[in-house]
């Protein structure tokens, strides 16, 4: 393939290494795609970066992971970096796929994989580059019904930057939400109560015939299914955070503009099973009232900077214009 950049940004987003935001990948790619008049690349290039997402979530030992697009004259080069410790030898082909007779770098390394075979089958080039944290893994893909023999990827030993060290930006339709100064500890509450909510409602629409709570249940999963993957990659953030003994961190997070109207209906379903607990339809208690200035700072925050394009507002001004009750506040 003719490799010479276009006079244009690369698309770069981190998501967290979790296989959650595999499909927050593929959303990625497929939007970039369309933005780029690229359409006809979706297929090839969706499966690819699947696989290579996929690849770095079960295999790299990474926390999080960055999908990026270049632009080529005759096609686009999609990668995945990480820095996790597995290394960049270990990135391999399983032996004996069908459609090439490929000799293992490490027979017996379990990051080898029917995925990457994939990879090498759909892409006109694809290889590993070193970077200063860790690794690239990158595939070329142009037009046509082209098909490739199985074979090792590229191995590049010298640490490199990106193509053309060409500028970022996401695709058309998405935007970069900052929860500025966000509360380490009480976000990872929120979350884990948030999963209990779901959880118990899962459990009741199994066991019991209560409509309302089979009802709520299918909303509240429907609504986390599209922002998933901005939701995880929040977590990995808070958690790494904790980890690192901070109280309060800047969480960023890039997603399709379309999910502020998707925040705000979680929000509303949220506030309609804590109802059901307050009511003793659940086990799981009602929110606090920490846990719901949280939500709603985040549900303003997410939904105006991607709809409205409001400035970030970090939570301990946000707290001083909406005070939390003191008795239930941490």
């Amino acid at each position: 393939m003719q490799s010479t950049p276009a006079d244009r940004a690369d698309l770069r987003v981190r998501l967290a290494a979790d296989p959650a935001c595999v499909s927050g990948a593929r959303r990625f790619v497929s939007d970039g795609l369309r933005s780029w008049g690229r359409a006809e690349l979706l297929d090839d290039a969706t499966l690819c970066v699947s696989e290579l997402a996929g690849n770095a979530v079960l295999h790299s030992g990474t926390t999080f992971m960055e999908i990026v697009m270049h632009r080529l004259r005759s096609g686009i080069r999609v990668s995945v970096e990480d820095d996790g410790p597995v290394p960049a030898a270990a990135v391999h082909p399983r032996p004996g796929f069908p459609g090439g007779d490929v000799a293992p770098v490490l027979e017996e390394e379990p990051t080898t994989g029917r995925g990457l075979a994939i990879v090498s089958i759909l892409a006109s080039d694809w290889g590993i580059e070193l970077t200063k944290a860790g690794k690239r893994v990158w595939a070329e893909l142009g037009p046509g019904d082209a098909s490739y023999d199985v074979r090792p990827p590229t191995l590049e030993g010298d640490v490199r930057a990106p193509v053309e060290a060409a500028p970022t930006e996401l695709p058309e339709g998405w935007g970069l939400v900052r929860l500025a100064g966000c509360p380490v500890d009480l976000s990872l509450r929120q979350d884990q109560h948030l999963d209990e909510l779901i959880r118990e409602l899962q459990l009741i629409s199994v066991h019991q015939d209560d409509p309302r709570s089979r009802e709520l249940s299918e909303r509240l999963q429907g609504l986390l299914r599209g922002p998933t993957a901005a939701r995880h990659t929040g977590r990995k953030v808070a958690q790494q955070a904790a980890a690192e003994g901070h109280e309060l961190i800047d969480v960023d997070m890039a997603m399709p503009r379309e999910f502020a109207a998707e925040v705000e209906k979680l929000q509303g379903a949220v506030r309609l099973a804590d109802a059901l607990c307050e009511e003793r339809q659940l086990l799981t208690l009602a929110s606090p009232p920490e846990l719901t200035a949280l939500r709603a700072w985040m549900t303003e925050q997410v939904a105006g900077q991607l709809r409205d394009g409001i400035a970030p507002e970090a939570w301990d001004a946000w707290v001083a214009r909406h005070p939390v009750p003191e008795t239930a506040a941490d």
